[in-house]
């Protein structure tokens, strides 16, 4: 009798251990199966992709310069990471800045963690000391808001900013394409916005046309601060 007890006490001691062994090999390929998920997104993440045309319901600042690295550094982005155009712009729709490749000799920063930089003649000031020139852009159709702005060698050449029907700031030299526009009677739209963006710069709405197709796919993304 007490044999046979010792053998059950064994056999049932035998099962907790090796049902102790598979709930671990158990959470170790959990935790494996975790970790190879998020290097997978993080590989998804810095996979080159094709160029991605943007602008609509979007601001960016564009700045005259070949090195996306010096711009971050003037912005004062933080937590910097090496990422693809769709999942670039994806952060930009939220609070984070994409910092877009070499275009032509600009870069462009875009973004709503950019803050409001309409609002902020400083921070465009200081990038056209430092580059020679740099503007901002935002178009808003659903919000009825449009600003553009232009700085070169620190100083301010064109402001307009519009709200909600209507004009908040009127300054400077306008662009070749408002002349045409009558702002007694008529307000901007984002075609306008992008016919000045490419007058002075880049026209990110027309980035998916062929003469951009050898484009770098990856560019930055960062936070700024407030």
């Amino acid at each position: 009798m007490v044999v046979f007890l010792l053998f059950i006490a064994l056999i049932v001691g035998i099962g907790v251990l090796l049902s102790r062994q598979m709930n671990r090999y158990a959470e170790n390929e959990g935790l494996l199966d975790s970790d190879l998920r998020e290097k997978d997104i993080n590989r998804n993440k810095k996979t080159p992709d094709k160029v991605l045309a943007f602008g609509s319901k979007m601001q960016w600042i564009a700045v005259k310069t070949d090195y996306r690295e010096q711009v971050a550094a003037t912005l004062g982005l933080t937590n910097l990471e090496l990422v693809n155009w769709s999942n670039g712009l994806e952060k930009a729709g939220d609070n984070h800045v994409f910092l877009t490749p070499n275009i032509n000799g600009w870069i462009l920063a875009v973004g709503w963690g950019l803050g409001e930089a309409e609002k902020q003649p400083a921070l465009l000031e200081k990038l056209s000391r430092e580059y020679g020139e740099a503007q901002f852009f935002l178009t808003h159709s659903g919000a009825h808001s449009h600003t553009y702005m232009r700085y070169a060698n620190g100083e301010m050449t064109r402001h307009f900013h519009s709200e909600e029907g209507e004009i908040l700031t009127n300054e400077g030299t306008p662009a070749k394409a408002e002349s045409s526009l009558d702002l007694t009677n008529s307000l901007p739209d984002e075609n306008l916005i992008f016919n000045i963006a490419n007058e002075w710069s880049i026209n990110p709405n027309a980035l998916n046309q062929a003469q951009y197709a050898d484009l770098e796919g990856l560019g930055s993304v960062g936070y700024l601060r407030p």
